[in-house]
């Protein structure tokens, strides 16, 4: 479990984290925190899946890290959002059966 958590403690962060954003959070801050986050784990997820030669995945979280990318942000509707945040939870825990990283 331990390894297994150090392997994959960004992308938990991130769940936990665009989850945590479908509560009313009246900071910015949090989602800009919560972007820098999101957009990581993606990253890190689209590296672990090239090595893996699995190239459908690396696009669909590089696709992920430009759409929540906090330097050059999409505006969209708060409901949008919400269907974002949920989406990308449900890709990380998928990911985590997806793409094995190396030990």
């Amino acid at each position: 479990m331990k390894a297994w958590l150090g392997n994959n403690w960004l992308k938990v962060l991130a769940i936990a984290m665009a989850l945590g954003a479908l509560a009313p959070v009246p900071y910015f801050a949090y989602f800009q925190l919560m972007n820098w986050v999101v957009v990581g784990a993606a990253l890190m997820t689209a590296a672990q899946a090239y090595k893996q030669n699995k190239l459908w995945l690396v696009w669909l979280f590089v696709l992920v890290a430009v759409v929540f990318n906090p330097v050059a942000p999409l505006y969209l509707a708060a409901d949008m959002w919400r269907v974002a945040d949920m989406v990308v939870a449900a890709l990380f825990v998928i990911s985590f059966f997806l793409v094995k990283p190396k030990n």
